[in-house]
């Protein structure tokens, strides 16, 4: 199935430089020197090709050249977005980072898209990957009911996925262990004496979402914890929706011992919370995160997590997309050892 996607990589580019050639009415060498800024090459000859290729959408294919030129192709990476929060790109720094070191050290590249860019062309992400010819697509962050991915995983293309547990002839995921990760918080909390606890659960589309909740949950059920003493409430993996949701709890229920947050984003919303209502973390309310981000040393307390080791995850992320295209045996579930950081909070 890979094989047969690299065969046809003819097909998939809408306008290709014959068309330019035959609607400005000049050869395909003059076409390619105008995009390449031959001198030789007239202005109003290039005007004439630059106009007949935006009619077309024709959009020059560098990796296309690069690979008739012998080079390798690309390996893409593609996240959901990329914003100026430091706090929440902290983990796509580490996954950049991990993804960027492990092609580097193969000599391969790799070229980071996000899902809005790619939508702005009115692209789908099968179309994007085939027209920059990718030998795959790593894929972090994107909806579960987004049906862009949906077709994505259903060709033949290359693709392994962070945190989306999915699988097939070329797809394979890298995550974190998130069911057992959150039962093991749960069994600090009965450790430490905790008897009614609340899950602040992330986004609902998250793959996520449901693996913590159910870690938290099942945990919770096995330690013959009442029902009437555990809660889950919405973070939406956002630090003022689970501020609110948290400030809301905590007001009718003031019981609640222990709080575990889905990210620590949502436990630092949870944090500001029990701290305007009075309460202690750490002494009145324990409070874990989920991620493991550098700025949960720095609160206070500093704020317990379970560490992700996203690096980790770029890496093999990585070698399992270069084991799919060379239609070598791969492994297509990964996971990823974790920890949780014993911190003041609990």
């Amino acid at each position: 199935m890979v094989e047969n996607y690299f065969n046809n990589l003819d097909v998939i580019i809408i306008a290709t430089i014959k068309d330019v050639a035959k609607l400005a009415n000049v050869s395909v060498s003059a076409v390619s020197k105008a995009f390449n800024s031959y001198n030789e090459i007239s202005e109003p000859t290039k005007e004439r090709i630059f106009a007949a290729a935006k009619e077309l959408e024709y959009i020059p294919n560098k990796s296309a050249v690069d690979l008739s030129r012998g080079k390798r192709p690309y390996l893409g990476l593609i996240v959901n977005d990329l914003n100026s929060n430091a706090v929440c790109d902290e983990y796509i720094f580490r996954l950049l980072s991990g993804t960027h070191e492990r092609a580097n050290e193969l000599g391969q590249e790799i070229i980071i898209f996000t899902a809005p860019q790619i939508k702005k062309l009115n692209k789908s992400y099968v179309d994007f990957c085939k027209h920059h010819t990718l030998v795959g697509a790593i894929v972090h962050g994107l909806d579960a009911d987004d049906p862009y991915l949906t077709a994505l995983l259903e060709s033949p293309i290359p693709c392994v996925l962070i945190d989306i547990q999915k699988t097939g002839d070329s797809t394979a995921f890298v995550t974190t262990n998130n069911f057992e990760a959150s039962k093991e918080v749960v069994d600090l909390f009965v450790l430490k004496g905790h008897k009614s606890i609340c899950h602040i659960a992330g986004g609902a589309t998250s793959f996520v979402t449901e693996e913590r909740k159910n870690g938290f949950l099942q945990a919770a059920e096995s330690h013959n914890i009442a029902s009437e003493n555990i809660f889950v409430i919405q973070g939406d993996f956002r630090e003022e929706t689970a501020y609110l949701n948290t400030k809301e709890l905590l007001k009718a229920k003031k019981d609640i011992t222990a709080i575990f947050a889905a990210s620590d984003i949502m436990a630092l919303g949870a944090s500001r919370a029990i701290n305007e209502l009075g309460f202690k973390i750490g002494k009145d309310i324990a409070l874990v995160g989920f991620d493991g981000f550098k700025a949960m040393e720095y609160t206070s307390p500093p704020i317990a997590t379970v560490f992700q080791d996203f690096h980790a995850m770029g890496r093999i992320a990585v070698d399992t997309l270069l084991k799919i295209y060379r239609n070598q045996d791969f492994n297509p579930r990964n996971y990823v050892p974790h920890a949780i950081f014993h911190r003041g909070s609990v």
